[in-house]
């Protein structure tokens, strides 16, 4: 995902907003919003391993994961962020400075 190695690892919940579209533009985590810029590149998906039993009873829509690498601007600074969805939650997972 990230270029240099220099990434802060996490799994915040996060709140996202998104356009007409159903991209995300806005999302809240620590306590702070930030609106995303640009798209870094291309979003991408991934399934959840269906044939674990803590996924059988799982919808294909609900077993797929999406990740959005994108420049984020927040109160203080601007960043480079991996917003995941999975399992109808969102979380950062990854923040470059």
């Amino acid at each position: 995902m990230f270029e240099d190695g220099s990434v802060r690892r996490y799994h915040q919940p996060a709140e996202v907003e998104f356009n007409e579209n159903g991209e995300p533009v806005r999302f809240t985590a620590w306590g702070r919003t930030y609106a995303l810029i640009e798209s870094v590149q291309p979003y991408w998906e991934e399934m959840l391993p269906w044939w674990q039993n803590e996924y059988a009873d799982k919808t294909a829509e609900e077993l797929t994961v999406r990740h959005y690498t994108l420049r984020a601007h927040g109160p203080q600074r601007s960043a480079v962020v991996e917003l995941v969805q999975r399992l109808g939650e969102w979380y950062v997972e990854g923040v470059e400075d």
